[in-house]
């Protein structure tokens, strides 16, 4: 541990600096590297006792588990898009690695709790246009007299303009079927559809946001500016190999990185925000002085740092709106001596792209598996390899399942890799069921809500950027993430140097 990363200070005077920055997850790291990389004085402060918060990963047993650490309050996710990470990378001399992952989707069908028989696994479907399309007749259960609306409602989402897609942001996909596919036939398959892009209720989902995240398919197939990949760092496994680089950078400019401390406010001199206030392991208060602050958390963790009295009703409404759409999660990790042979095929398994589980006949949610240690190298110990399973459930305040329901879920879920994979439990070296369920970041059950989300900066709030996951913008989460870091970075720039 690096004497820039203490947890226990000796010392509680304050610390003046030029940034002060709440939250040591993607975006705080990367807004950090870039302005200590520019001359800036940086402090990053955050409550777990490791970089990477929630989107990171933890060493345990020798393998790296992502999924971060519990403390965390941002999102995490197994495989991104990477654009706007990779600009924010050279921006900030950081050499970030990630493998680009040639494999699309794999979708199984997976038979409902007891129906006998085995699943059906429908081989890689790409995330495009064109890979939806294919994937229509059997893994969206399409009819085909219905095939021709399909493509056609397919085509309005990939190619609708910026006003389409503002107009329908506040429209869920359950009151834009009715409104604009006349076929009834059609809704079940694009709802199925959406359900394998990692939504539990499509028909909750924003029109607006899906019609925006097909636009981006589209604008990323026709260009080579974007991957989609894993991280893959020589030093650090999982996707704390995204994490480690950027905190290094920020060390190396002679910033400051503060774990175990909880940022609790943002301290105000009048209008304009002027750093943090954080508790340590002793509840001690640390103040943290500064010109620019950036709270690099949802938008909900962000507003408990602040006075009520200037918190708007309407960005109050916002931020309970996107709350209130969260999830829970269970998961199965199993360390493995080799990898499994396929049941069907008898072919050892060698496929890295993520599989989603579907299943029944109604193509109920159920999350998904992969193995990461096909594409990170030190994920795993040489020669081993580790799967990992996640169920997440996007819930409503008054929807949270307890732990019995996910748990069935879960059962049913490795009963089918157990059938799916006839030497599995040969491979097994050790496994651990996993339970998530304390925070509504856990995954992004709110990036399909049918709601406007904040920008970076509010008038209301001079000195102040709100880098978190939850800022609207054009990409995916972990790379929204990376965005949200490198523009706060560039604003905090353009006026410092002002």
């Amino acid at each position: 541990m690096t004497d820039s990363r203490t947890r226990a200070l000796h010392d509680y005077s304050p610390i003046d600096c030029d940034v002060a920055i709440a939250g040591a997850e993607l975006s705080g790291l990367v807004a950090g590297a870039l302005l200590a990389s520019k001359g800036l004085s940086v402090v990053v402060v955050d409550e777990p006792p490791v970089v990477g918060g929630r989107g990171g990963a933890l060493e345990h047993r020798g393998y790296w588990i992502d999924g971060g650490h519990r403390a965390g309050r941002d999102v995490t996710d197994l495989m991104f898009s990477w654009w706007h990470g990779a600009e924010a990378a050279e921006e900030a001399g950081v050499e970030v690695h990630v493998r680009p992952v040639s494999s699309g989707l794999r979708i199984h069908l997976v038979p409902a709790p007891g129906d006998s028989g085995p699943g059906t696994v429908l081989e890689s479907m790409e995330w495009t246009p064109e890979g939806f399309a294919n994937a229509a007749r059997g893994a969206y259960a399409c009819p085909e007299e219905a095939l021709p609306d399909f493509l056609e409602a397919l085509n309005r989402f990939t190619h609708s303009t910026p006003e389409q897609q503002d107009a329908a942001f506040e429209m869920t996909l359950g009151e834009w079927l009715p409104a604009n596919v006349p076929n009834t036939a059609a809704h079940a398959p694009l709802l199925n559809m959406v359900r394998s892009m990692f939504s539990q209720y499509p028909e909750r989902a924003s029109a607006g946001r899906l019609m925006k995240l097909l636009d981006l398919m589209v604008s990323s197939a026709d260009g080579d500016h974007q991957i989609t990949g894993v991280a893959d760092d020589p030093e650090f496994g999982g996707t704390q190999g995204l994490m480690e680089p950027f905190a290094r950078r920020i060390e190396e400019c002679g910033g400051r990185i503060l774990l175990d401390h909880r940022p609790v406010a943002v301290e105000f001199d009048g209008e304009r925000a002027a750093g943090l206030v954080a508790t340590g392991p002793n509840h001690m208060a640390l103040r943290i002085r500064a010109r620019h602050t950036i709270v690099a958390y949802p938008i909900w963790s962000a507003l408990d740092m602040l006075p009520d009295e200037r918190v708007s009703a309407e960005l109050r409404a916002m931020s309970e709106k996107l709350e209130d759409h969260g999830t829970t999660g269970v998961g199965w990790v199993a360390a493995l001596s080799r990898m499994p042979r396929r049941a069907d095929t008898g072919a050892v398994e060698d496929y890295e792209g993520w599989n989603r589980m579907l299943v029944g006949p109604e193509r109920d949610f159920s999350g998904g598996f992969h193995f990461p240690s096909l594409g990170t190298r030190q994920t795993a110990p040489e020669g081993k390899h580790i799967l990992s399973c996640f169920i997440l459930n996007w819930i409503q305040r008054n929807e949270r399942p307890h732990w019995p329901t996910l748990d069935r879920k879960l059962q049913h879920a490795k009963a089918y890799l157990h059938s799916l994979y006839e030497d599995l439990d040969e491979c097994i070296e050790w496994e651990a069921d996993r339970f998530v369920n304390d925070s509504p970041a856990v995954a992004v059950g709110w990036y399909w809500a049918p709601v406007k989300r904040h920008e970076l900066c509010l008038p209301e709030f001079p000195g102040l950027y709100f880098a978190s996951s939850t800022l609207e913008g054009d990409t995916g989460t972990v790379d929204g993430l990376a965005l949200a870091g490198l523009d706060s970075a560039r604003s905090i720039l353009a006026e410092h140097t002002s």
